[in-house]
């Protein structure tokens, strides 16, 4: 019960990498249903170099709290903070890992902000472009201040690590 109200995406695959359990907060982080998930490979959304971190758990290593650039159902990159720690069975054998995930705080923040961003960028280039009916220059002049405003504050949120 605890692992299906998380606020972090839970993640456990056994040895062989077929996932075992997928949260609520996995399925709204990486946007995978768990349906579409149990029973199939998690690897396909994580970089190279996480796969062979996640063997090294597996085999007793403590790898720490990582930084890992995951692929978004959507095919956007999601930057998150990853914790991993290995399954034991009552006898002590590695069966597993289990991974807790959740989204780095500049990249979620950056996220929520580019949403907005571009929407006003497209919604005032489409009236700067008269679709919507006819402007005065003052009214031209403020639609470009908010323009440029806007797309200098997301080249700004698109520097952020």
């Amino acid at each position: 019960m605890m692992v299906l109200s998380a606020r972090e995406a839970i993640v456990v695959e056994k040895l062989d990498g077929a996932v075992t359990v997928w949260n609520p907060a996995a399925e709204e982080l990486y946007g995978y249903p768990a349906v579409m998930m149990v029973g199939s490979r998690a690897q396909q959304f994580y970089p190279p170099g996480e796969a062979a971190a996640l063997r090294r758990v597996a085999d007793g290593h403590d790898v720490g709290e990582f930084v890992s650039e995951r692929t978004h159902r959507d095919g956007t990159t999601v930057r998150v903070r990853v914790r991993a720690t290995a399954i034991l069975d009552g006898t002590g054998a590695t069966i597993g890992v289990a991974t807790t995930s959740w989204a780095d705080t500049a990249s979620r923040l950056g996220h929520e902000l580019r949403t907005p961003l571009n929407a006003i960028i497209g919604f005032t280039g489409t009236l700067l472009m008269r679709l919507p009916g006819p402007l005065n220059d003052e009214q031209v002049h403020q639609l470009r201040l908010v323009q440029t405003s806007a797309e200098q504050l997301l080249s700004r949120i698109n520097q952020l690590p």
